[in-house]
């Protein structure tokens, strides 16, 4: 069971996704007991349109050198559009390429930072603290749970020179899939996507390469 291995590739707005996202990917893969995970960030920075304009020029090179990927994650914020909206603009950019790599949507409202505050109990674990503020209501505002990522860090103690970022991949590991999919239905789309299709790649005949 272990010595199955998955590739993943990702096209990413910055690297507060990179650091919440790959590790949210290496734990469910664990959970499904993958036993190796190769994370190959492809584009990691400039924000939604990068991402869509570094992933049309992969689907356009695929078909002259197909890449050894098993996955493709593909994250951009929301920012109060809807999920659906988002998700169909990204699936039908892929299906016009034929790309036959699996693909899952990381679509976080209205930014990434709004799933690291989503379980004030992961925070409390990894910020090493008794009590932090709850989530703030949902509103569509340039920054506002980027502000309230970096308060809360530093209600801790703590200067964050990354704004709180760098504390991704540890809330990622800590955190309740359950209750955040509960406050995000974005975060809960995600999880059920990738956990399908980690089991999809599992029982496909070229798993276990």
């Amino acid at each position: 069971m272990g010595s199955v291995k998955v590739k993943v590739g990702y096209f990413l707005e910055d690297v507060g996704q990179e650091r919440f996202l790959t590790s949210l990917v290496e734990r469910v893969a664990q959970e499904k007991h993958f036993g190796k995970i190769e994370h190959e960030v492809r584009n990691a920075t400039g924000g939604r349109g990068r991402v869509l304009s570094e992933l049309r020029k992969f689907l356009r090179e695929l078909g002259q050198s197909p890449l050894d990927l098993d996955l493709l994650v593909v994250a951009i914020d929301g920012n109060c559009k809807s999920y659906q909206k988002v998700r169909k603009e990204i699936h039908k950019m892929v299906q016009r390429s034929r790309c036959h790599i699996p693909v899952v949507c990381a679509i976080p409202d209205p930014h990434i930072e709004r799933w690291y505050l989503a379980d004030e109990e992961a925070l409390k674990q990894v910020l090493n603290i008794q009590s932090v503020s709850s989530l703030p209501p949902y509103k569509c505002e340039r920054g506002r749970y980027k502000r309230a990522l970096r308060q809360t860090v530093r209600n801790a103690g703590i200067i964050p020179p990354l704004g709180g970022i760098e504390y991704g991949a540890d809330i990622a590991n800590t955190l309740d899939f359950y209750k955040v999919g509960k406050v995000d239905a974005g975060f809960k789309h995600f999880i059920d996507d990738l956990r399908t299709l980690l089991s999809n790649l599992k029982h496909s005949p070229s798993s276990g390469k």
